[in-house]
């Protein structure tokens, strides 16, 4: 799964864009206001570190189902974030919810099951 934008460049865990991906992300991370979505980040910065440190010593490319989970997922998540938080700055007339709670962790795969299945009209 590629995690960069830089066409087939493997992204920042197997390609060669790391440490401009790293700095990115820490930038974000640095203006970004709640003190949970700083540490989302961090985590996720420090969880595709661990990642590209095994892949560099090791040669194991990570599982697909974990970056999905532990590096695309929380990446969404904030992502959802800025772009609301944007669109509320932007506008005052938006139509963006202004009380939007995250979803619990203990439902998080549910919801995002409900999602799935509703996208895909089954």
């Amino acid at each position: 799964m590629q995690l960069g934008a830089n066409g087939g460049d493997g992204g920042p865990i197997t390609g060669g864009n790391y440490l401009n991906w790293s700095d990115r992300l820490r930038d974000v991370e640095q203006v970004v206001d709640p003190a949970d979505l700083r540490n989302q980040l961090a985590t996720v910065r420090e969880r595709v570190s661990a990642l590209r440190a095994d892949y560099t010593q090791r040669g194991r490319k990570p599982d697909a189902d974990v970056v999905r989970q532990q590096i695309v997922a929380p990446l969404t998540q904030v992502r959802v974030w800025l772009q609301d938080e944007l669109a509320r700055r932007e506008k005052s007339d938006s139509l963006v919810p202004l009380d939007r709670d995250p979803v619990p962790d203990n439902y998080a795969e549910l919801v995002r099951q409900y999602y799935e299945k509703l996208g895909s009209a089954q």
